[in-house]
């Protein structure tokens, strides 16, 4: 299967994409016609998913009038693999409107690089500069995952090192920022 296809026809022919994001309680419905900047987004929350079908073809019909898009213009839906698109494909296939279940892994999808300006991770912050102080006080002292085999607070020691020396690790395998 390949996940770069692109629409290649000729672009006088109107489609109205649409696009069905699928979840128990409601349905998030966007509709494009490639004539606007962004799709219209609607929520969809009937409380049957046969009520929700019928809304969604309700919202194709008043976005067609609404965008001037003629009757017999070409409807394409696609909608992610789960519990309810298949029978929502056949349903839709029924009422010949086009439609595709995707499987989400094929969708590819913009990964957003690090920001230099994110919280440290859980232990950077808390465990490394407190127990480079306190081996700096006290060279002969251990660290209370060296006292405790690295199975957390499980001897007295351990826990009255880490109170004594202010380290602000006050749970076993965590800190409380964590």
């Amino acid at each position: 299967m390949r996940t770069d296809q692109a629409y290649t026809g000729n672009g006088d022919v109107p489609v109205l994409a649409v696009s069905l994001e699928l979840a128990a309680a409601k349905w998030k419905v966007a509709l494009h016609d490639g004539r606007r900047e962004k799709p219209a987004v609607h929520t969809v929350p009937q409380p049957q998913a046969a009520a929700r079908l019928q809304a969604t073809l309700d919202l194709i019909e008043i976005h067609k009038e609404k965008w001037s898009l003629p009757d017999d213009v070409r409807i394409v839906v696609s909608c992610e693999a789960g519990q309810d698109a298949f029978w929502i494909c056949r349903a839709l296939r029924r009422r010949h409107i086009e439609c595709h279940v995707v499987d989400p892994a094929s969708i590819p999808v913009e990964r957003h690089q690090r920001r230099e300006d994110r919280p440290p991770r859980r232990h950077e912050a808390c465990h490394q500069p407190a127990r480079a102080a306190a081996r700096r006080a006290r060279p002969h002292a251990r660290s209370p995952h060296a006292v405790t085999g690295g199975r957390g607070y499980t001897s007295p020691d351990a826990r009255a090192w880490t109170i004594a020396e202010g380290n602000p690790c006050s749970t076993a395998t965590g800190c409380a920022s964590c």
